[in-house]
């Protein structure tokens, strides 16, 4: 009995090495979803729109309108928006953090 447990001990450790070092030389290539692109370091656009299940608009993430402020001179606004889609501001990041009175009232 104690001659069969010592062989199966061996055919186990040897049928082990010879799977790890078959496997090394015999193996499959991995396969990968996508292939990894090299440019795509940055996305780019004017603007990102939201959208339902239903194709609706829901919001869009944009660059603030410019600003008219007194005697008809445009001020660009430096900021990043979030506007619904008849374009009231949702949200807003940069800019002078302060709105006109006037455009509370919309």
């Amino acid at each position: 009995m104690n001659h069969n447990r010592n062989l199966t001990v061996v055919l186990a450790l040897a049928a082990g090495l010879l799977g790890g070092f078959l496997s090394r030389y015999i193996t499959v290539p991995s396969v990968h979803a996508q292939a990894q692109s090299t440019d795509a370091l940055e996305i780019r656009s004017q603007r990102f729109t939201f959208v339902d299940p239903k194709g609706r608009v829901i919001a869009t993430f944009t660059r603030a309108i410019p600003k008219q402020e007194g005697y008809g001179k445009t001020v660009p606004r430096i900021a990043i928006t979030l506007v619904d889609p008849e374009g009231r501001e949702l949200w807003s990041a940069g800019g002078n953090g302060f709105k006109p009175l006037a455009e509370n009232s919309k």
